[in-house]
């Protein structure tokens, strides 16, 4: 039988929606008796074991997506298009029953001094609040960067280090139209950021980058320390024509996240 998660009602195996509130209900096979549920003890509920399985009936699954943001001159479309598409981001991906949260590093170039930072919303990281996000992306500027290349591995490192929640997918979203110094300031190596990605237990790595750039073709290499994919980044001088492109990328990206988070 199914046990609607909402009244409690028990339903048919094969019965899509339950038959006595009419909310759908999970296709994640429910605990065959009150045997396989957490047990009242001499000190209570046993309230850890019981979310847990909570979230497992009701087949619920997380992400933590820290975005790895180059903010030199040439990004506003995407500094914008990031700012103006975040709730529909973050909508895509709960639209599919994964909770969500968002942080975001901006870097430019550290050999010239322009250090990297992570945004905090509240002192954290990490947010589930969108127009908190919002608020913080509309105070960035694209500026800075000098000539290419950016300070992008260093940055990766940052976001690397950052607390993701041990029960959430970890996924790093790099967005750049330059290539990365090799060596950075604390990067020496692609093998090194390739390393940590597989350390840390990433699940999940996207690169927006100029694709057909034989200089930014290096990024390639890190998809080779976890799953993920290589979106282009829009082409041309106009950024609202950039932002415009980068808001469909984020739309795809976001399904993307979705469908690969367990």
């Amino acid at each position: 039988m199914k046990k609607c998660t909402h009244c409690g009602a028990s339903n048919a195996n094969t019965a899509k929606f339950c038959n006595e509130c009419g909310n759908a209900l999970t296709t994640i096979a429910t605990a065959k008796s009150e045997s396989e549920l957490p047990k009242k003890t001499t000190t209570g509920l046993d309230i850890e074991k019981l979310e847990h399985t909570i979230n497992v009936l009701q087949g619920k699954r997380q992400a933590d997506v820290m975005f790895v943001l180059d903010c030199t001159g040439s990004m506003q479309g995407e500094i914008d298009a990031i700012r103006d598409a975040i709730t529909a981001f973050a909508d895509t991906i709960e639209s599919d029953g994964v909770r969500v949260r968002v942080g975001l590093v901006e870097f430019r170039d550290r050999l010239i001094n322009e250090e990297h930072r992570v945004l905090k919303f509240a002192g954290e990281p990490f947010t589930n609040n969108s127009a908190a996000f919002r608020k913080e992306i509309a105070a960035l500027i694209a500026t800075g960067g000098g000539d290419e290349p950016e300070s992008s591995l260093d940055a990766i490192m940052l976001a690397l280090r950052q607390p993701f929640n041990p029960d959430s997918n970890k996924v790093i979203v790099l967005v750049t139209d330059a290539p990365p110094h090799i060596p950075d300031k604390e990067t020496k190596n692609i093998e090194q950021v390739i390393a940590k990605i597989q350390s840390v237990g990433v699940q999940q790595l996207y690169l927006v980058i100029p694709t057909q750039d034989s200089n930014s073709q290096v990024y390639l290499k890190l998809l080779e320390g976890t799953r993920g994919l290589a979106f282009e980044l829009g082409k041309g001088e106009d950024f609202r024509s950039r932002a415009e492109s980068f808001k469909r990328t984020l739309m795809s990206l976001g399904k993307t996240i979705s469908t690969a988070t367990r």
